[in-house]
């Protein structure tokens, strides 16, 4: 069984599972982005409802040299985009162990990075998660996976004993719920410590989907974050129903972040 003891053999193992998977045309354009450096994490912080102190950055995967298109725009093949995921969390990582090494831990702030539950699942992603898990253990503390699944599940159960494995390690797990959605009260399932929101308040339609969702998260108790907040209007109709954590363009801008690739040159501080 492979062993990824390092960042270096991490990245290794990521540079070969995205190289083996380009099928469509854009995999192989975003796998010559991958190996220009090109891919990188846009970091937009998540604030406290109430206070608006930030409390966790939520890292996304922007391509382009300023970081200007979200790399999920491309039609892109099921496999690759498994591996973007990952490659997410790998950078996610990286970046968390270069601010173990420079900063006092109380200094630096726990990052969400979507992932979906069939990145997980795959047997190549389980096996990048599993690796990191049993060898990064230190860095994975201050991760918070955001898992994206598609509700009704059929079969959940390899799925929850992977999101246990990972409640062990990670600073939390939170599972992402979008409006309109069937039996998203499945969520349950996996104890999730908070629940993102992908939904709109914009108009009617939007507001009568997201309540059988809202009378959930009322009635369980969950703690949940509204993501996308474009206004303070929005961002007061959010508080009013519960939210306890908020991110969105209207009071932060993602920043874009970057990381050299290994070469002979790097060194695996990092």
């Amino acid at each position: 069984m492979v062993k990824l003891f390092s960042f270096q053999t991490l990245f290794q193992y990521l540079s070969d599972l995205i190289e083996n998977n380009v099928i469509t045309n854009d995999d192989a354009l975003v796998f010559e982005a991958f190996k220009h450096n090109d891919i990188r994490h846009a970091c937009q912080a998540i604030r406290e409802a109430n206070t608006g102190e930030v409390e966790f950055q939520h890292l996304t995967l922007r391509f382009g040299s300023h970081g200007e298109q979200s790399v999920y725009q491309f039609q892109l093949s099921e496999k690759m985009a498994y591996c973007l995921d990952l490659y997410s969390l790998y950078l996610a990582l990286r970046q968390t162990k270069f601010q173990l090494e420079t900063f006092h831990p109380d200094l630096i702030s726990n990052v969400v990075v979507p992932i979906k539950g069939e990145t997980i699942l795959w047997p190549e992603g389980k096996l990048f998660i599993e690796q990191a898990l049993e060898h990064h253990q230190q860095t994975f503390a201050h991760i918070v996976p955001s898992i994206q699944v598609d509700f009704p599940l059929t079969s959940p159960d390899e799925l929850q004993e992977l999101v246990k494995q990972v409640q062990k390690t990670a600073y939390a797990v939170w599972f992402e719920l979008y409006a309109p959605c069937d039996q998203f009260e499945q969520v349950a399932l996996f104890k999730p410590d908070m629940i993102k929101l992908a939904v709109s308040l914009e108009n009617k339609e939007d507001r009568q989907a997201f309540l059988p969702i809202a009378r959930f998260l009322r009635q369980s108790r969950y703690k949940w974050v509204a993501g996308r907040v474009s206004s303070k209007i929005e961002l007061n109709q959010y508080k009013l129903l519960g939210a306890s954590y908020y991110f969105g363009y209207f009071s932060d801008i993602p920043m874009s972040m970057s990381f050299r690739n290994f070469s002979d040159a790097d060194n695996d501080t990092y």
